[in-house]
């Protein structure tokens, strides 16, 4: 019965979602008020019942009602209460579900906070986010239906996939999808741009704000998908270029791209039209990596299995691009924007170049992540592109991006010379270099070998650069007001956030080119046996048994001490899984942490009779600076979104 209602307000959405796409469409036709209006609360309605719809489908998860077969293929009785709510984005249907309810949520919210400045936009984007999410409601009701019942019921369920029994898979979903989803804002705010036939004064302001909201959630679901990945994998690290992290990679590049060219546009007036293109593109390609995600076409530790949803997402794929360029390619030309001039070396043509090096990249990464595909069409036999293909292009590109955040900030809008004249390059170049072989000092360890010493050389003279060139900027906007830090804060939150989201991502490079030195090592013990890694001893004191809630796991307990036997500096207790719903067993990582770098140690193989354990060892240098760099771009965003020019989501 429960299931019948899910199913219903599920249907009544979608009746509601179509009807608000022709009411708004009409009311353009018909200039007729009201019934835009009732256009607009039909997203507010829609919104309402697809919330009811997930708050029942979660509801049963809790109840343990196994007579909905989503329900019974992805919980059981014996999980933890934690691990219900993810079960409820476990697999294909619940997370289709929960970017809908997300999708008609940002939706409303756009919608329900159009202003006067954007007020003749509103019923092309209506029209355009309800298009969407009709079609996301429709597939809801037939590929991917949470209601199906299953008869007849059964008395126990299959169980959670034992991998996405983790903290940071409760979260990680719902953080994504977000991201995902307010990508949808940009898009429609383009769509109505264009049908409408010009950018209206909000335009710029609205869609910025969109987008950096998108963006934030976008790097934080990255961030704890990576995270997830190196405490549940067992492999040593935290990105592998999977095509599934890939695929979220590539809407967040195509993000900041947009950040960058609005921020032109907001203040010359120019790419506008590369603002269309690149919100077109941020949304589609988040689609995109929802195909790869569910139709299983493409081989990952995170995908669905392969579903008929694959060619239904692939068909919408085609017409949302499709149609999205020709639209573009018919209304763009007629959106007035300034007369072009030569902008030469100044802030605006570094912001270009940040923009182009951003979408080279997202090209680079799409490339590598679709080419297994193209290559069965086109030869009938699949390539896979591993990671060596990725990091060949990595690291220039973040030693180019780097460049261009030091030198875009030495320089200001509309003039060719840095701030203080071009000694300000040597002063900034000079005081990076102590601060390089400082760094160099600190986390100095093994390198594999000339050519990885070089790179990560390169990459950190380039970084502390570009960080003495934000400090050197800082310090000539400060002197400008004498140094009053309070009307500085209070005026300038924008700027101070772009600051330290800038430090962020060379904090973020500089963490990345650890993994070019990272020490590794397999070691059998026994207990009482010693093992050495990068000076630290390690002891075996013995294989143990627990059980936590519904895991059993046997855990190696392992000592951490200074050289030599001396101080104990931690313990860790790394283990192999075994839950009641599979016959695998399962990594539990631990590792110990400093600021510089991770000890990690997985148990590979274990005899509990004979207290003896495989360890797999590894010393992973500036880990933390990656997580880090992480907090701080995500902070930067926040104070940005705070801004009091930026205050509303209008």
């Amino acid at each position: 019965m429960f299931g019948d209602i899910g199913f219903v307000l599920l249907f009544l959405a979608s009746i509601v979602s179509l009807y608000s796409v022709a009411a708004s469409l009409l009311s353009v036709r018909l200039r007729h008020a009201a019934l835009l209006q009732s256009a607009k609360l039909g997203s507010a309605l829609v919104c309402g019942l697809t919330l009811c719809a997930a708050l029942l489908l979660f509801f049963l998860f809790y109840e343990h009602d196994f007579s909905l077969r989503y329900v019974q293929r992805n919980s059981s009785t014996d999980l933890p209460l934690r691990y219900l709510l993810a079960a409820f984005w476990a697999a294909l249907e619940g997370s289709h579900l929960l970017w809908t309810l997300l999708l008609s949520s940002v939706s409303a919210v756009a919608i329900w906070t159009v202003n006067k400045d954007n007020r003749p936009l509103l019923p092309y984007l209506i029209a355009a986010l309800q298009s969407v999410l009709s079609w996301m409601l429709i597939l809801a009701l037939t590929y991917s239906d949470p209601f199906a019942p299953l008869f007849p019921a059964a008395a126990q369920g299959v169980g959670l996939n034992a991998l996405l029994q983790n903290f940071y898979m409760t979260i990680h979903p719902p953080s994504l999808f977000t991201g995902y989803t307010s990508l949808a804002i940009p898009f429609a705010y383009s769509i109505a741009a264009m049908c409408h036939g010009s950018f209206t004064p909000g335009w710029t302001r609205t869609v910025r704000r969109w987008t950096l909201f998108a963006w934030a959630f976008l790097i934080f679901g990255i961030t704890l998908g990576g995270r997830w990945a190196y405490v549940e994998l067992g492999w040593g690290g935290y990105w592998a270029w999977d095509p599934v992290e890939n695929s979220s990679l590539i809407p967040w590049l195509f993000a900041t791209a947009l950040l960058h060219t609005l921020t032109v546009q907001a203040k010359m007036g120019h790419l506008g039209r590369m603002s269309l293109l690149l919100s077109l593109f941020g949304f589609f390609f988040s689609y995109l990596g929802t195909f790869i995600t569910r139709s299983g076409i493409i081989s990952s530790v995170h995908s669905f299995a392969q579903s008929p949803i694959g060619p239904a997402y692939l068909g919408f794929l085609f017409f949302l691009a499709f149609s999205a360029l020709l639209l573009y390619a018919w209304r763009a030309p007629k959106l007035s924007t300034p007369a072009p001039r030569n902008w030469g070396i100044s802030r605006e043509s570094s912001l270009v170049f940040t923009q182009f090096l951003l979408i080279l990249f997202a090209m680079i990464v799409s490339f590598g992540t679709l080419y297994p595909i193209l290559s069965e069409a086109l030869t009938g036999e699949r390539f896979n592109i591993q990671a060596p293909y990725f990091n060949t292009f990595a690291p220039y590109i973040g030693f180019g991006l780097a460049a261009g955040i030091g030198f875009g900030n030495l320089l200001r809008f509309q003039t060719n010379r840095p701030i203080d004249g071009f000694k300000t390059l040597l002063y900034t170049f000079a005081a990076a270099l102590p601060l390089s072989l400082l760094y160099g000092y600190f986390t100095g360890v093994h390198h594999s070998s000339l050519s990885s010493f070089l790179l990560q050389s390169t990459g950190i003279v380039f970084c502390m650069w570009a960080f003495t060139c934000l400090v050197w900027d800082l310090h000539h906007r400060l002197h400008a007001l004498s140094y009053q830090t309070k009307p500085f804060f209070r005026y300038n939150l924008s700027y101070i956030g772009s600051w330290i989201a800038h430090v962020g991502v060379l904090v973020g490079i500089i963490g990345f080119l650890g993994n070019y030195r990272g020490i590794e090592k397999t070691v059998t013990l026994h207990t009482g046996d010693h093992t050495t890694l990068l000076g630290y001893d390690i002891q075996l004191d013995g294989v143990r048994f627990k059980q936590t809630e519904n895991t059993g796991l046997y855990y190696a307990a392992l000592s951490i001490s200074a050289p030599g036997g001396g101080t104990l500096l931690a313990q860790i207790n790394p283990a192999r899984a075994k839950y009641p719903t599979s016959e695998d067993w399962f990594n539990e990582v631990d590792t110990w942490s400093t600021f510089w770098h991770d000890l990690y140690a997985v148990l590979a193989r274990f005899d509990a009779d004979k207290q003896e354990a495989t360890l797999q060892l590894y010393l992973n240098p500036t880990v933390r600076l990656v997580w880090s760099s992480i907090a701080l771009m995500i902070f930067g965003a926040l104070l940005c979104l705070v801004d009091r020019r930026y205050r509303s989501l209008r």
